[in-house]
């Protein structure tokens, strides 16, 4: 539990969180695909490393909302408190707030990583895994909007 006192605004964590995001979905299907094909003499299939950013993108997503939940940072989600709110809220009431972002959240990501399993097993068409991702994202953002922090 962090205490009133230590509670400060920052958006440090956030600004390191989406360097790491674009430098993660930049460079890590390229390397994957690089390192399985020296190594096992694997190839992926056609839109493997899309699929790859869509699964980091969400997972990704999901570490936001823990960073968010574990850290209390409730004032940078979107529609939430603000920082003023936030600070002058409990511990366990940021902390309730966040949770159920962060479920939701994780929902959606078990949804795309099953999903996009099955995809690769069966090689569906890549627009198609373009389309359900974004929409599940969509839909979870959209979940997201009618929980209270009062």
């Amino acid at each position: 539990m962090m205490d009133q006192r230590s509670y400060k605004k920052t958006y440090k964590p956030l600004i390191l969180w989406l360097l790491v995001f674009i430098a993660g979905s930049t460079f890590m299907p390229a390397f994957i695909n690089r390192a399985l094909d020296e190594l096992f003499q694997i190839t992926w299939g056609e839109g493997a490393e899309v699929r790859l950013i869509m699964m980091f993108m969400v997972i990704a997503l999901d570490g936001l909302m823990w960073m968010i939940y574990a850290r209390e940072y409730v004032y940078w989600i979107n529609g939430g408190p603000s920082f003023e709110e936030a600070k002058a809220a409990s511990s366990e009431k940021r902390k309730a707030y966040a949770a159920v972002h962060l479920s939701v959240f994780l929902k959606m990501t078990l949804f795309c990583c099953v999903y996009l399993i099955i995809s690769s097993l069966f090689r569906l068409p890549m627009g198609i895994d373009i389309v359900l991702i974004s929409s599940a994202v969509v839909v979870a953002a959209i979940k997201t909007m009618t929980i209270c922090f009062d």
